[in-house]
């Protein structure tokens, strides 16, 4: 896997869906705060180009409030955010 494919941490949650939750790298960080309990925060995990010599691991924060979902990734140099209602797998 390419160096800038492992330069930002994994991010860790803590808490459960349906209570604040919270999700960080150790640099960057989302935290859930629901009023009712259709709420839940994941990561996504790829590999992008697998078996090719650009073989890279990606990692995204997902989290989902009342339909409405947030894509997070840190990308070392910046941070990716799409905040849509559909079900990405970037």
């Amino acid at each position: 896997m390419t160096k800038s494919a492992q330069s930002s941490p994994e991010f860790s949650i803590a808490g459960a869906d349906g209570e604040e939750q919270h999700a960080t790298n150790g640099r960057v960080a989302l935290t859930i705060y629901p009023d009712v309990s259709g709420s839940k925060l994941r990561k996504r995990n790829a590999i992008k180009h697998a078996c090719t010599p650009r073989a890279r691991r990606e990692q995204w924060l997902y989290a989902e409030l009342d339909g409405v979902r947030c894509y997070v990734k840190d990308e070392g140099a910046r941070v990716h955010i799409v905040v849509t209602k559909q079900d990405l797998y970037p």
